[in-house]
């Protein structure tokens, strides 16, 4: 198989591609992710996800990358994205805020074939029932740091994943990479899996 180039910090989407035996190398891009007030959820992931891909082919002056893997991911709740907690008041208020509600996970997904051509993106919803959580719950999760870095601020395949009621959708979406989408684009774009 060919090596992967993910473009990507996340320790999430790192663990996935391991789980997955695809050979990859990490090149985090260094690109502003902040939303603008008038982004929709789904431009917003793709906006950031696609530019993720542009600061790699940067990188590379004279050679072409190929099969660069960009995510990124985002929670919505009846309109208003919520993004990394930037503290631990900021995370008691995200939980606050989904507690006991329906929030949905958006990711847009970019794979580029190769250097030259238009990188293909996709976006997965999932839709996650969070449980009514007591002060005491939440301050058991704050407690955890797994707050800390994600989108949400909890970590469904964590401690997080106490207070789902239930989910509608991609599991793996909600760690950040939906591999059921990963794989189609890997397909499509005839990767060969040895």
């Amino acid at each position: 198989m060919e090596t992967m180039i993910l473009a990507s910090g996340s320790p999430r989407r790192r663990e996935l591609l391991t789980h997955c035996r695809i050979p990859f190398r990490i090149i985090p891009p260094n690109i502003n992710e902040s939303i603008s007030g008038n982004e929709t959820a789904i431009d917003a992931v793709r906006r950031i996800s696609e530019a993720k891909v542009e600061e790699i082919i940067k990188i590379f002056k004279n050679e072409s990358p190929r099969w660069v893997l960009s995510a990124d991911t985002i929670v919505n709740l009846n309109g208003n994205i919520i993004g990394k907690p930037v503290s631990v008041e900021d995370a008691e208020k995200t939980l606050n805020l989904l507690s006991g509600r329906v929030h949905k996970v958006i990711s847009g997904i970019s794979l580029l074939r190769e250097k030259g051509e238009e990188p293909d993106t996709r976006f997965v919803e999932t839709e996650v029932k969070f449980k009514e959580m007591s002060k005491e719950e939440i301050r058991y999760y704050l407690g955890t740091g797994e707050w800390s870095g994600v989108a949400g601020g909890y970590r469904i395949q964590g401690s997080g994943g106490f207070f789902i009621e239930w989910i509608k959708g991609s599991f793996s979406n909600v760690m950040g990479l939906p591999l059921e989408t990963f794989y189609g684009m890997l397909r499509d774009s005839n990767y060969i899996l040895e």
